[in-house]
């Protein structure tokens, strides 16, 4: 071989590394693309097309194990759990029972659905989503939503299952769960475990308080689950930690959606589900309808229990109660005074008058922003209500939680602690 021959071969081995190295840049830089273009694509109906370049397989053959892997948040969600569990000594296996275990789990076999459902996070709403998808595809309306199995057959159910769980905030779930059980008017709850926590946490409590159970306070409530943490008591599945209703790290979950990210969630559940079955359920608005459906429950639910109530509240205090709970939840604004006052209230006032009247609060807001920002306002105001040595037993507490769905244990709007003034009180003023 020439000298020109060996110069020539050595420029064209040169030349061939040279394409070889723009090639791989020019693949990372339209993975890098896809990737981002595909989380803003999700729901804009291009999502089937972009799944397919990626499995080279039909839409509906996708699991939702491998849909999830797509959109980086869901990936993280699922790999930060695994490797907590991997990362723990126990497993978090907590102090369920079996039968605790199985009354959260609702399994669709006709669909391949495994929800385990965790009180205090959107569940309702999720079981009517997935019981309308069962309607959808039957004539007769019946729940395909089975509760009825043994747990020997688990793993068996739980083969080409899609396993989903949605979970929350935990400090947030602590102050729903006294908010929708003992704060708003609920005689089954003030019953049930409102006594008990009296009983447990006032002292010197009067006989009306310890009969009724209607008067707890939030910080009366977190020293409940304190103490019964410590005395190693089972807690209501409302109150309970989410960690202990589903056993993640004994299960491995395909999908977990979070209530911050709730709507969402729910449509890229929904979008799978969809194509997946062939259905078409859809929310012409999701916010709406959503809130609408609150509204009703909780009017259903103010009259329905209106004679119990009245044993221990008056009916108006019962009702402005129900309208403090959904300024809590950001959706009445905090400014918007109740329409009728206490005479009309006990004497002349119905379900619609009050379903009514919550229907035009709500559509008369004007700010969202600023009314959903009532929900972060509201749990600033009731945990600092919380002694400080409380805080931090709570914090314990909640710690498995935080650890397992990559929540901070500490928040720093709860454990910044200036004095607050209880004549100041806007939201938990009404005891």
């Amino acid at each position: 071989m020439t000298i020109m021959d060996r110069k020539f071969a050595l420029c064209f081995t040169w030349i061939c590394l040279f394409v070889l190295l723009i090639l791989v840049l020019i693949t990372n830089f339209t993975d890098n693309i896809f990737y981002g273009e595909l989380d803003g694509q999700l729901f804009s109906g291009q999502t089937e097309v972009l799944d397919e370049q990626l499995f080279s397989e039909p839409e509906t053959k996708i699991s939702l194990k491998r849909r999830s892997l797509i959109t980086e948040k869901y990936k993280e969600r699922l790999n930060h759990l695994q490797q907590t569990c991997l990362n723990s000594t126990d497993g978090f296996k907590g102090k369920a029972t079996d039968s605790d275990f199985k009354f959260n789990i609702l399994i669709d076999k006709q669909h391949n659905l495994f929800y385990c459902q965790i009180q205090k996070v959107g569940t309702k709403f999720i079981k009517d989503l997935l019981r309308k998808l069962s309607q959808k595809q039957k004539k007769h309306k019946k729940d395909n939503l089975k509760d009825e199995w043994k747990l020997s057959d688990l793993n068996s159910m739980m083969e080409n299952t899609d396993k989903i769980m949605f979970v929350r905030e935990p400090y947030s779930r602590v102050l729903s769960g006294y908010v929708d059980k003992l704060f708003a008017p609920n005689n089954v709850y003030w019953d049930m475990s409102g006594r008990s926590m009296l009983k447990k946490t006032r002292d010197g409590a009067n006989n009306h308080s310890l009969s009724c159970g209607h008067d707890v306070s939030f910080p009366e409530f977190v020293k409940y689950i304190i103490k019964s943490e410590k005395q190693g008591q089972n807690l209501d599945r409302h109150y309970a930690p989410l960690y202990e209703h589903c056993r993640p790290c004994q299960i491995s979950y395909d999908f977990i959606g979070k209530l911050e990210f709730f709507k969402e969630d729910i449509l890229f559940l929904l979008d799978y589900l969809n194509i997946k079955h062939g259905t078409n359920i859809t929310f012409s608005d999701f916010e709406s309808e959503t809130t609408e459906s609150r509204a009703i429950f909780q009017s259903q639910r103010l009259f329905n229990m209106r004679e119990k109530l009245e044993r221990c509240v008056t009916f108006y205090n019962a009702t402005m109660r129900t309208w403090r709970e959904m300024q809590i939840r950001g959706l009445i604004s905090i400014h918007k005074q109740f329409p009728f006052d206490a005479k009309y209230t006990e004497s002349h006032m119905t379900k619609e008058d009050l379903f009514v009247a919550v229907k035009n609060a709500i559509s008369s807001v004007q700010n969202k922003s600023e009314v959903k920002a009532q929900r972060d306002a509201a749990l600033i105001e009731a945990f600092r209500l919380v002694p400080t040595a409380d805080l931090y037993a709570l914090r314990r507490f909640l710690k498995p939680d935080c650890a397992l769905f990559n929540y901070d244990s500490m928040p720093m709007e709860i454990f910044d602690r200036p004095y607050t003034d209880k004549n100041s009180l806007q939201y938990f003023n009404l005891f």
